[in-house]
């Protein structure tokens, strides 16, 4: 009990605190308040433009230590929203402040923080003010003049030291009691108060959301090409290995019972399944990232794909560098896949892949001159690229051709390649097959 009364007591002075510290505070908003104004009137002279920036800064450094002040005190975290500002540059500084809501936002808290949110504050330190000076007014009264007189809210009037026994006292009672209730009461609805005023708007809310799903999204899709790398390097270095060891042991074991017709024919067909196996591991290791896209990057690993499709490929692709590896491999399997489509079921006599990378937008073209007629259908082929192009934010659309052919349009978001395709495997970006 003991402590929990101690507990109670050390909030409440924590509040009291609390709201005569930013009482004080108040007056440092209403200069700023007044500087930043006064900067942006004049900002015609272009002259006060840092000024109205540095106010600018000085009005998130006050807001920052309100939000500060509600999560720790009243667990009201509360988000800033700013807009950064530019590292050089005091025009481009000065228009971004400018524009930014949060800066018109701080402004308006601190307006209000100096009128309604000064008046919540004001509650508890003048009820406490008021109880701690008429229960010692007893004792101060000693030291008035004689003929002094107190005069209280409720009519009653004070002129020597009994009326200070009678009437302080139980007024001090009063004002303490009101005090220790409605600081909590009124404390929060200031929070509250000031919590809705420093908040930012349901746009900033919803980009932040989704600017974290896509962080979230490109972490995972690395992951992912991580975990690939990795079971293709431990397929590679120990299935693999183990697999041509054993033909290599068959083989010799084959040589030391070659007078046994038997023996030797379940060796043969033990090689012939271990070489199969061989032969299907490498496919599966291929299929996960061809070991060309990993040396010359996409356009040579599709001038590698066009020579062993049976079908003239003209291809004209123009990236400057290598792309980010989860999109190179995307972007590869897409061309793949649908090339193989054209093959199978096309009757086309020609094919073509076209593409670039400008404005942060990889965009390719895959199309044929054959019959056409290509739809994207729930779990069909097309379906797939479409899928595996959504974990990328891209996109495939199917190009209208009114004379025959299809056309596959794929546009991928890519910020920028992110390195030079070195030595002579550089490719010119410019050939037909």
């Amino acid at each position: 009990m003991t402590n929990q009364l101690a507990r109670l007591i050390a909030g409440r002075r924590r509040l009291l605190g609390g709201a005569a510290a930013l009482i004080l505070l108040v007056l440092g908003e209403l200069v700023m308040l007044t500087w930043t104004l006064s900067a942006l009137t004049l900002s015609l002279l272009w002259i006060t433009a840092p000024l109205f920036t540095g106010a600018v800064l000085a009005n998130r450094a006050l807001a920052g230590h309100r939000r500060a002040w509600l999560a720790r005190e009243l667990g009201m975290p509360v988000a800033g929203g700013y807009r950064p500002l530019p590292a050089t540059g005091w025009w481009a500084r000065f228009t971004t402040a400018l524009r930014d809501p949060a800066t018109w936002r701080d402004m308006r808290w601190m307006l209000v923080d100096m009128t309604a949110g000064l008046v919540l504050l004001a509650v508890p330190v003048i009820a406490f003010a008021a109880g701690a000076l008429s229960l010692t007014l007893p004792l101060l009264w000693l030291f008035l003049p004689d003929g002094a007189a107190l005069d209280y809210p409720f009519g009653a009037t004070v002129e020597d030291t009994v009326g200070a026994v009678t009437i302080g006292v139980p007024w001090g009672i009063a004002c303490l009691a009101v005090f220790w209730l409605l600081t909590p009461v009124v404390m929060r609805a200031y929070g509250r108060l000031t919590a809705a005023l420093l908040r930012p708007g349901d746009r900033w809310v919803l980009s932040e959301r989704v600017e974290h799903l896509a962080s979230s999204r490109a972490q995972t899709v690395d992951a992912q090409a991580g975990e690939l790398r990795r079971i293709e390097r431990d397929l590679h270095d120990g299935a693999q290995a183990h697999l041509v060891a054993l033909g290599m042991s068959l083989g010799m074991v084959e040589n030391l019972v070659r007078h046994d017709p038997a023996a030797r024919e379940l060796l043969a067909e033990a090689r012939a399944h271990n070489a199969q196996a061989i032969s299907e591991l490498r496919a599966l290791i291929t299929g996960l990232r061809p070991q060309v896209l990993n040396d010359r990057g996409l356009i040579g690993a599709v001038e590698s794909l066009a020579i062993r499709i049976p079908l003239p490929i003209d291809i004209e692709l123009d990236v400057p560098g290598r792309l980010p590896e989860p999109v190179e491999t995307a972007a590869y399997f897409t061309i793949a896949e649908a090339l193989a489509n054209t093959v199978k079921h096309s009757g086309a006599t020609r094919a073509w892949v076209r593409g670039s990378w400008a404005d942060d937008m990889l965009r390719l073209q895959v199309g044929d001159n054959g019959r056409g007629g290509a739809v994207v259908r729930p779990g069909g082929g097309l379906d797939g690229i479409r899928q595996r192009l959504a974990a990328f934010d891209g996109v495939l659309t199917l190009a209208p051709d009114p004379v025959s052919g299809t056309t596959l349009v794929i546009e991928v978001p890519v910020p920028s390649p992110v390195a030079p395709v070195s030595g002579s495997d550089q490719p010119d970006g410019q050939r037909s097959r």
